[in-house]
């Protein structure tokens, strides 16, 4: 795997890729442009987060917990801009593939990508690909009600509310409520 990652998959305007350890500067630059715009819907960062060494460490992590299959990052990239610039991720964990064959499913945009589509085509790929590559049946998500854009972005993808099914998540508003919804990975949407 070279500096820029390695590319899994793509569309028509986007690459989908995991990045190595030695691409902490890229991912640290990305998160602190995602974090600035969604720190309302997202959890306290832990302290070193922003840091390279704490990006270092994380996408060490990342790469054994890929390696046996627990866990997947795509971090994401417009194909017009240079191959190291990410303007969001996609990340699935924790991955079931023995008795449930479901995973957890979450994602972000910097704030300059947003509103274009990019999510929408990210995971309609991502969602068809867990479900071929990795014999996923299902995929979970967890939505404050309050976030009307990823309600959006989750039913154009397919996804659906349970009924009666909350949890309580910490995030930078406090304490939210999140809707668990699911999607089945064969049935993924492009979100037209």
């Amino acid at each position: 795997m070279n500096e820029t990652g390695t590319i899994i998959l793509t569309t028509a305007r986007l690459w989908l890729k995991v990045m190595p350890p030695s691409a902490n500067e890229a991912v640290r630059g990305y998160f602190r442009r995602a974090w600035t715009f969604g720190e309302d819907w997202l959890p306290a960062p832990p302290a070193d987060f922003f840091t390279l060494q704490g990006q270092r460490r994380r996408l060490a992590a990342e790469a054994e917990a890929r390696a046996a299959g627990r866990s997947l990052r795509l971090f994401l990239g417009r194909q017009d801009e240079a191959p190291t610039r990410v303007c969001g991720d996609i990340w699935i964990d924790p991955i079931d593939r023995a008795l449930r064959q479901t995973a957890t499913i979450e994602g972000r945009l910097e704030e300059r990508s947003t509103r274009q589509g990019f999510m929408t085509e990210a995971l309609g790929q991502v969602i068809a690909f867990l479900g071929s590559e990795y014999g996923l049946r299902q995929l979970e998500a967890w939505i404050a009600p309050q976030h009307h854009a990823a309600r959006r972005l989750a039913k154009r993808c397919g996804f659906q509310p349970v009924a009666g099914v909350t949890c309580w998540r910490l995030t930078g508003q406090g304490w939210l409520e999140h809707q668990l919804y699911r999607c089945e990975c064969g049935c993924a949407h492009d979100g037209r």
